[in-house]
């Protein structure tokens, strides 16, 4: 569907086959069905310790791709609005070999979802978390196989930015004293969002002023980033949306102590159960 594969990328581990890329999505998705039905009946794991250094790597990671992304696309005097896939030399070669550390990062986040079922929390596998995870890592093995850099550049290194945040985030909570400092969690999702809209305008800029890049994959991308899009805001509005307060909230009966807007009785209850006193 998109030509000949690029050249310059023959030979690069995972890339010659689509197989591994796909049987590796296979034992992801395989993984949290059986993983789920082998905790079902077993104790949360902590994995603090395993989480730390997971969260700290990703974060290194992030920041080498970030800023080896902004030296390299500098290097090759990249252009914001249109970057063809040629014109650079050895600067496009160097941004590819960086995007082969972002595909590969895909599969290692593979383990995000692996420790939220190690540790129960079955809530966060969400179908936006599987959907995520699993479509990333498929379609950047196509990206670095037709279009591995150029324009491709910007969406991973604004991801970058945004992972350094997110897995320092997720390193800091696992650490109970440090939850009271981690209330800018909103704005993540916020950062998040901001991120698609900005890839979705910078692919697009090249559709309205072309440079030879393949039209096809412009399109692809701007399609998915916008499934993207509707997803995260829907997960923003379901988590983040403030809920109506009651008006019809009733006093509480004279001689009743309240405290912090509750009445007496409300603390004397234990567990669904209220001391006969309190009735």
């Amino acid at each position: 569907m998109f030509g000949p594969r690029d050249s310059r990328v023959r030979g690069w581990f995972l890339l010659d086959s689509y197989l591994p890329t796909f049987f590796l999505t296979v034992l992801y998705l395989l993984s949290i069905w059986l993983g789920n039905k082998y905790m079902k009946n077993r104790p949360a794991l902590s994995l603090k310790g395993v989480l730390t250094l997971y969260n700290l790597g990703i974060t290194l990671l992030s920041m080498y791709m970030l800023v080896e992304l902004i030296l390299s696309s500098w290097e090759g005097g990249y252009n914001l609005q249109c970057q063809d896939l040629a014109s650079a030399g050895e600067a496009d070669v160097r941004v590819a070999k960086v995007l082969w550390w972002y595909y590969f990062s895909k599969s290692v986040e593979f383990l995000d979802t692996i420790f939220f079922v190690l540790r129960k929390k079955t809530s966060q596998i969400t179908f936006l978390h599987v959907y995520h995870h699993a479509s990333m890592f498929n379609i950047w093995w196509c990206v670095l196989n037709w279009i591995p850099c150029g324009q491709s550049f910007f969406g991973p290194t604004l991801n970058s930015f945004i992972h350094i945040l997110m897995y320092s985030y997720y390193g800091l909570s696992v650490f109970p004293s440090m939850h009271k400092y981690l209330w800018w969690k909103k704005y993540l999702t916020q950062a998040q969002l901001v991120q698609f809209v900005l890839t979705i305008t910078h692919t697009m800029s090249a559709v309205v002023k072309p440079c030879g890049f393949p039209l096809g994959c412009l399109i692809f991308q701007s399609s998915y980033m916008l499934t993207l899009v509707i997803l995260f805001l829907n997960f923003y509005v379901q988590t983040y949306r403030k809920k109506p307060v009651k008006k019809n909230m009733e006093e509480p009966p004279a001689g009743k102590e309240v405290k912090n807007g509750f009445s007496k009785a409300y603390f004397t209850a234990t567990n669904g159960v209220i001391n006969k006193k309190a009735q």
